[in-house]
């Protein structure tokens, strides 16, 4: 008799910050050293890299004194791989990779970039760790429970899982607004990132609408576009108004208090140290605010002159831009996107109030083609040799309804037309500076314009009306400013330059400059005049006015920020008359409290040089070869709870352990390990090496796999296993009766060896993966006394080993997911996805029991199976509304030619398949199974928080299942089990940081069935069946990404 013993792995991942972590083998690496730093950096990002290393070095001591601790030495990774802007801290590794391209973010003013990233992310460095309650080697404690089934088959040791559980005892809990208030203030002295326009307009508006995010929703992330922006912009707010009212020492003091034992709250931290909790400075902070800015605001209030909201749907409505015949408006606008992206061009006739959409996927400016009805425009796109993610120039067709591509791997974004159709002018960067391209229409004869080197910016290049030059925005520190270039290029002329932020220029009928300005600390339009070089403000609006457009008859469509996101204005020539001069809004330099109350220390260091700072004129240091750099051991203790053998007393399913990781510092290798054991000796260990790097002569030829080699070895015992001796037969009820049985324990060991290669294929969300396996199954069956009948007498039988399975498994998989980014993607994700798997299985296996005697030893006598199987799992995740899907799983599976062994079966139910019937119930070399679930949110935005604990959304489902498993023929319809089932969901964060989906299931089997297995007879259906998880996500009920082991 031969037992199954499923192990169930489960991905216990910790996502703190979201990773971009592409393979690019194609790239060769340097590194140049600091005093406290090391930067590498790739071919084509050595400029960028210089400054860092100079940037990191210089804030260093500043950032650290702040907060009275020092980070052993950091790694910065630098990227210009894609059109992509981010910096992102691993603050347990002491990493940071910054890419190069800098920040052009509507919700963001403009800022030096490196300048502001660097100190932003080094500050995330210092006072996290400064926060931590022990080392950043042990990030966190885990709790986990394992429940099983109950197992009724005789011939499996115990039953699937049905309940798990992951839980953190977290060694950090910052809030997600103080982490980021404080990475923004970072030493105010340096304005590097201060309180600008947009911070403004965006605190200002939610503030008169009262619509500012509540104490509890500060404190995380996981919203929209606009919401998790504001988290950033509160936050900022926040931390300035405690450094002003209570000093800057506070900050320090609280990042201290955070890391206290006992303490997994803010407010804790907050009373602790100011002596009022989170909620009474909330509630301090916010009333003032409101106050502040209601009085501030009086005299715009009392004139705004805004004009009439015409593209109101979604918070991100941008760039818009009149037809010829001005009788029609188009724009960018993201809908019902959670996100500023995925966004579209859309088409709203100003008579009939109608809309449509234009064209999907376009977030950049865009330009009609004169005498022609055809658009272009920009997009982000992977398709080129190495799946850069980079902007390219597009033309749509609206006639034809076909899009031609017109550059590859350019960089072109942000494109504009001339006036008779010939060229296009286009911003493109490279080592984080940009510059102004130009092209024919057809995208051939490509034309530098400028000739930036170090780090400057320019944005939305327009062709005047002639044609002779074009104007666009500019910037190398704080704030834009107008300027313009020749048309075949050289040297720039600047139009509009001030201390204030002026952009967005475009050309009237009579050849002045509309553009934007926050000259009265709120952005609004103004007409500038070339001959007088005069200015004349033509809106007065309280958020903020952006991106003018404007017709033959000087009526103007522009992007107005609202407390709701930027949406779409048509101002008339008469309302543009209706501004009141003086009537403006009183900014406050130094906001909100316009005083400070530093630490003092800042005068330490040479404030001078830090604020007036050169980064163009740098000698460098010497780069070397990038010869790797690898991590701290991380390790994960952590403690088991874990049921599977009921017969253990409770000390016995205690199974500490502890998981051990460490990766280069790009990603090129990693190591992740684990091991676990409880007082019976029973073991999990593992072991999972990844390899991205160059291969020879693969690389050569375009190929960049992925490797992995696995490693696992499991053991459990079971006490008291009756084995039968000498002859047997069968009683009337079909029971083996044997001449003896005795009592013995047994240990069951799994070795297995995996060897992956995992490769993408047609796009990014399309992969193959070939797997090679080796798996060793023994049983160690102790010694045991038994009666020998021929001398009457009792003989030991001495230990042995049973090596009664060895299986050597080929496999392919196709994957292919594509799932919209939403805030919901995970508790109730909407898109599709597709797994496609082929095996050809070479097993040895002694499934008779049976064994040949040489000299003195039992060794099995092995059945050979040998077999291919294919597998689909699918699933469909359709939108309906409001939050509400329908989603259909199909599964079918088969192996192929005569009938293999249940051992190499497949299986039908479980927490990974069809819940209404437990896992091992149904089972066959065939399977089918088609589920339909009706999923809708119970309770949204519940924003309450229980302790360290946030609740936040509860979504609830129904669902019907139809499947059966089979040998031989497909049976009848009536043959298939069906089964109902509901799910409750619920979504939290703990400790701030840490994602926790709490699930629960409930299904019933209507199919009441029998097994005859090893003589005897198993029931099941007509029960209900339970489950239910603690972990860090669904994803292993939404895409059955466990697996298991037979």
């Amino acid at each position: 008799m031969k037992f199954f013993f499923p192990i169930a792995i489960v991905a216990f991942n910790i996502n703190l910050f979201a990773q971009f972590t592409e393979f690019h083998p194609e790239l060769d690496w340097y590194t140049i050293k600091g005093k406290n730093v090391e930067v590498h950096f790739h071919d084509g990002a050595e400029r960028t890299a210089q400054v860092v290393l100079k940037i990191a070095d210089e804030v260093w001591d500043p950032v650290c004194s702040l907060y009275g601790y020092q980070p052993d030495k950091v790694h910065y990774i630098i990227k210009d791989i894609d059109d992509y802007s981010n910096g992102a801290t691993y603050f347990f590794d002491n990493k940071i990779e910054i890419w190069t391209s800098a920040l052009d973010f509507d919700l963001r003013g403009t800022h030096n970039w490196l300048r502001n990233v660097i100190s932003h992310e080094f500050t995330h460095m210092v006072q996290i760790q400064s926060a931590m309650k022990t080392t950043r080697s042990v990030p966190a404690v885990f709790l986990q429970v394992l429940s099983y089934e109950d197992k009724r088959r005789p011939d499996i040791l115990y039953g699937f899982p049905n309940f798990i559980v992951s839980y953190p005892l977290a060694t950090v809990n910052v809030p997600a607004w103080f982490a980021e208030g404080t990475a923004q203030y970072m030493r105010t002295e340096f304005n590097y990132d201060n309180w600008d326009s947009h911070r403004d307009m965006i605190l200002r508006s939610y503030a008169l609408d009262d619509k500012m995010l509540t104490w509890n929703e500060m404190g995380v992330f996981g919203k929209t576009s606009l919401g998790n922006e504001s988290v950033y912009n509160s936050g900022f707010a926040l931390t300035r108004y405690i450094a002003q009212k209570y000093g800057e020492d506070k900050l320090r003091d609280i990042t201290k208090a955070l890391g206290s034992f006992g303490n997994f709250t803010i407010d804790a931290a907050f009373k602790q140290i100011i002596g009022k909790d989170g909620d009474e400075i909330y509630d301090e902070w916010t009333k003032f605010l409101k106050a502040d800015y209601r009085k501030r605001s009086e005299k715009v209030l009392s004139n705004l002159v805004t004009g009439e909201e015409i593209g109101k749907d979604g918070f991100g409505n941008f760039y818009p831009a009149f037809s010829a015949d001005g009788k029609k408006v188009y724009y960018i606008s993201n809908k019902s996107s959670d996100y500023f992206s995925p966004a579209g061009i859309y088409e709203y006739d100003i008579q009939t109030r109608e809309e449509k959409s234009i064209a999907a996927g376009v977030r950049s400016t865009f330009s009609f083609i004169p005498g022609q009805n055809k658009i272009l425009y920009a997009k982000i796109t992977d398709d080129n040799k190495n799946w850069y993610n980079v902007h390219d120039l597009f033309i749509y067709d609206l006639d034809k309804k076909e899009e031609k591509r017109l550059t590859h791997n350019l960089r072109a974004n942000n494109p504009a037309v001339s006036v008779d159709g010939k060229s296009i002018v286009f911003v493109y960067q490279k080592d984080g500076t940009t510059n102004l391209g130009s092209v024919d229409i057809d995208g051939t004869n490509f034309k530098r314009l400028t000739f930036y080197e170090n780090g400057e910016q320019v944005y939305n290049p327009k062709f005047s009306p002639d044609g002779s030059y074009i104007i666009f925005d500019y910037s190398y520190g704080n704030t834009r400013d107008i300027a313009k270039v020749s048309a075949s290029g050289g040297n720039v002329e600047f139009i509009i330059a001030t201390d204030n932020d002026e952009r967005n220029p475009v050309f009237d009928k009579d050849g002045n400059l509309i553009y934007a300005s926050d000259k009265t600390g709120i952005f609004n339009l103004y007409k500038y005049n070339f001959t007088d070089a005069s200015s004349v403000q033509l809106t007065n609006v309280i958020g903020g006015a952006f991106m003018p457009a404007i017709n033959n008859s000087n009526d103007i469509v522009y992007s107005g920020y609202t407390s709701s996101g930027f949406k779409i204005y048509h101002i008339t020539a008469e309302q543009q008359k209706k501004v009141i001069g003086s009537n403006d809004y009183i900014w406050v330099s130094n906001p909100p409290l316009d005083s400070n109350k530093s630490l003092g220390d800042i005068n330490n260091y040479n404030l001078t040089s830090l604020i007036n700072y050169d980064d163009k004129n740098i000698a460098g240091q010497e780069k070397e070869i990038y010869r790797g750099a690898f991590t701290r051991l991380t390790f994960f203790p952590f403690i088991r709870f874990d049921n599977y053998n009921t017969g253990n007393t409770f000390l016995q399913k205690i199974k500490p352990g502890v998981f051990v990781t460490t990766d280069d510092m790009l990603n090129r290798y990693s190591l992740f390990a684990g091991g676990s054991i409880n007082t019976r000796m029973e073991r999990d260990l593992f072991l999972v090496f990844d390899y991205k790097n160059k291969l020879p002569l693969i690389s050569s030829l375009g190929l960049r796999p992925e490797l992995s080699v696995e490693l696992y070895s499991i053991s459990r015992k079971a006490s008291d296993l009756d084995i039968g001796l000498g002859g047997s037969y069968f009683d009337s009820l079909g029971v083996e009766i044997f001449d003896q049985v005795v009592q013995t324990d047994v240990s069951y060991n799994l070795f297995e060896f995996d060897f992956i290669i995992r490769h993408r294929l047609f796009s990014r969300n399309q992969n193959l993966q070939l797997r090679y396996a080796f798996s060793s199954y023994t049983a160690s069956i102790e010694s045991f006394l038994y009666y020998n009948y021929s001398t009457h007498e009792y003989n030991l039988n001495p230990t042995f080993k049973d090596n009664y399975f060895n299986g050597h498994n080929l496999e392919a998989k196709f994957t292919w997911r594509t799932i919209l980014p939403t805030k919901d993607d995970d508790i109730n994700p909407i898109g599709f996805d597709l797994n496609l798997t082929y095996n050809y299985e070479a097993n040895d296996f002694n499934n008779e029991g049976n064994y040949d005697n040489e000299d003195g030893l039992l060794k099995a006598k092995y059945n050979h199976f040998n077999f291919h199987r294919m597998e689909l799992k699918t699933g469909l995740f359709l939108p309906i509304f409001d939050s509400h899907t329908f989603n259909t799983t199909l599964r079918l599976g088969s192996i192929f030619g005569p009938k293999q062994p249940d051992f190499f079966d497949f299986y039908l139910g479980g927490l990974i398949g069809m819940k209404a019937y437990p896992f091992y119930a149904v089972s066959g070399n065939e399977i089918a199974w088609l589920n339909f679930t009706y999923r809708f949110p119970l309770f949204r935005n519940i924003d309450t928080k229980i302790g360290h604990l946030y609740l936040d959304k509860i979504f609830f489902s129904i669902g019907a299942d139809i499947g059966n498993a089979w040998d031989g023929e497909i049976p009848g319809f009536d043959q298939f089990k069906k089964g109902i089932g509901a799910e409750l969901r619920i979504q939290l964060n703990s400790y701030y940081l840490f994602p926790t989906s709490i699930f629960f299931n409930a299904s019933y089997g209507f199919d009441e069935f029998t097994r005859v297995i090893n003589n005897q007879t198993v029931r099941y259906g007509k029960e209900w069946n339970f489950y239910g998880g603690i972990l860090f996500g669904f994803e292993i009920l939404n895409f059955n990404q466990s697996k298991y082991r037979r």
